[in-house]
């Protein structure tokens, strides 16, 4: 990971590089060694800022905290950082183990007793409720459409 630290109006010393360094590299777990940090600390009177953007791949992830000390604001940006990381590395999974489906079901393969493979289309009916799975269990032929007139 690219690390940038700059301190306005104070002195970035070792501490607060190795805590930068210790929250970037939980950063680093989650999106992969190809990021780019920059971390801006800034003092004033009372008032101490800490702004850190990790970009990467996926995306830019951005953080802008105030306290009254600094090593307090970087720690709150850098987790603020790091849950947004969190969130879009569950969201990039869950889109890959989960693909959207279309509106005509999913074909399974299922073989025979006697070893011969064959496609099984698992109608959308069953997703459906009510009316749905009616309307579905006509179009398909399993009722036939006098009974449900007689009804």
């Amino acid at each position: 990971m690219d690390l940038e630290i700059t301190g306005r109006g104070t002195q970035v010393t070792a501490k607060l590089r190795a805590q930068t360094e210790e929250g970037l590299a939980r950063i680093e777990k989650i999106l992969g060694p190809k990021c780019m940090a920059k971390v801006v600390l800034s003092c004033e009177k009372n008032r101490c800022e800490a702004e850190v953007t990790v970009r990467n791949t996926i995306s830019t992830f951005s953080s802008h905290t105030s306290a009254k000390d600094v090593e307090i604001a970087l720690k709150d940006a850098l987790d603020k950082v790091e849950m947004q990381a969190v969130k879009a590395r569950k969201k990039v999974v869950t889109t890959r183990h989960h693909p959207d489906h279309d509106a005509t079901g999913t074909i399974r393969r299922q073989t025979t007793e006697a070893g011969e493979v064959t496609s099984v289309k698992k109608s959308s009916a069953t997703n459906k409720t009510g009316v749905g799975k009616a309307i579905a269990a006509i179009e398909d032929g399993e009722i036939e459409t006098e009974e449900v007139e007689a009804a």
